[in-house]
């Protein structure tokens, strides 16, 4: 995927702190897990996932306020709830992060296409 700077140059205000919210939620949860879990507050920093499911929220606001809507960004809290709690799976840091790439792939994806 060739990134366009020009579209994100030209994203307004709203959607610049959108977008930083979304990393920030989604990284910066990651980063905080791994924090408490050094600071011995939560035994297993993979079950810590609130920061990809709040990051997929936002992702999901951004997708609505896009002239052209995004399913698969709208949909992504569904998507974090079922990965992160639904499937018969324990979550773990791998996970977060790979589902973390995600998101900031979807990003880059919605200003790209539906901006």
């Amino acid at each position: 995927m060739n990134i366009d700077l020009q579209v994100l140059k030209s994203l307004s205000r709203k959607e610049k702190i959108l977008s930083a919210a979304v990393l920030a939620l989604v990284w910066g949860g990651i980063v905080v897990a791994l924090i408490l879990s050094e600071l011995r507050i939560i035994e297993d920093p993979g079950t810590f996932f609130w920061g990809c499911i709040a990051g997929s929220i936002v992702l999901a606001y951004l997708a609505v306020k896009k002239k052209k809507l995004d399913l698969v960004s709208l949909l992504t809290p569904v998507y974090a709830v079922i990965i992160f709690t639904a499937l018969g799976i324990t979550p773990n840091l791998l996970l977060q992060v790979l589902y973390a790439a995600s998101i900031t792939f979807l990003l880059f994806r919605i200003h790209q296409r539906y901006s």
